[in-house]
């Protein structure tokens, strides 16, 4: 009864230019208030939304809030904002995906350039033609496609390299480490120069330390989000943080 009761909100960690700060994004975060049981993060209720199929409802209200959020920010003058949104493999492989976010995208009267919807790895291994058809579908939309925390599951590199994708995001299980542990360092080397010669974008997940943020720019990570640079925020934290940037570029 989360969703029918107003229970679920969506938070937004700043992605961020590794080099210049500015933030060049977001990804959306689900949180549950429940009055009883305090605030939830996803890793406590998605797997049991997983289970149940309760994931296809929250993934579909999770898309059209984050849609419509980016319609309220533009309506605010801010236009550059992409906001990413993960979609289960239960919603990946429901009934007509590109559907469902071309409706949201028409909904809140946005491009699906200002959308980034990011799959797990789990789908690198439906060598099916309908996935191809779905992918293929949701880029005519202009929306971005990426795999999260590449390198954690089947890493399918013969299927990778099929998928018309745009990008990769480096998994902060590997980050954890750097730059101290050799193992995490060559894994995040590994990951980078695959999305280099693929020409695929890469962001870096979990940046926590400036030893991490000089690491990644060393490796040429273009983008990165984490604790360094801000938890997931409310819409109005989001949009303060985006106007005290304007200002720096317009006093620079």
């Amino acid at each position: 009864g989360a969703l029918d009761n107003n229970e679920l909100t969506l938070l937004y960690q700043p992605q961020v230019d590794l080099r210049s700060g500015l933030v060049v994004g977001a990804e959306a975060l689900m949180r549950w208030h429940n009055s009883q049981l305090g605030v939830m993060r996803p890793d406590i209720f998605i797997s049991h939304a997983e289970s149940t199929g309760e994931i296809i409802r929250l993934g579909a209200w999770a898309l059209r809030e984050a849609c419509m959020q980016v319609r309220r920010w533009r309506d605010e003058g801010h236009h550059t904002v992409r906001v990413a949104v993960n979609v289960s493999y239960r919603q990946f492989l429901a009934d007509d995906l590109a559907g469902t976010v071309e409706a949201a995208l028409s909904a809140a009267g946005i491009p699906g350039t200002a959308l980034e919807l990011e799959f797990t790895e789990r789908v690198l291994i439906e060598d099916e033609p309908e996935t191809l058809r779905t992918f293929a579908q949701l880029r005519e939309l202009g929306v971005m496609l990426s795999i999260d925390d590449f390198g954690e599951g089947y890493s399918a590199l013969n299927y990778l390299r099929r998928l018309p994708i745009h990008g990769l995001k480096l998994s902060q299980l590997f980050l954890q480490g750097v730059p101290g542990n050799g193992s995490d360092v060559a894994v995040c080397q590994a990951v980078s120069a695959i999305a280099r010669s693929l020409g695929l974008g890469l962001v870096a997940e979990g940046v926590e330390s400036e030893a991490q943020r000089q690491f990644l720019l060393q490796l040429g990570v273009p983008v990165g989000q984490g604790f360094l640079f801000a938890p997931g925020l409310s819409p109005d934290e989001f949009a303060r943080r985006l106007e005290a940037a304007q200002e720096l570029l317009s006093n620079a």
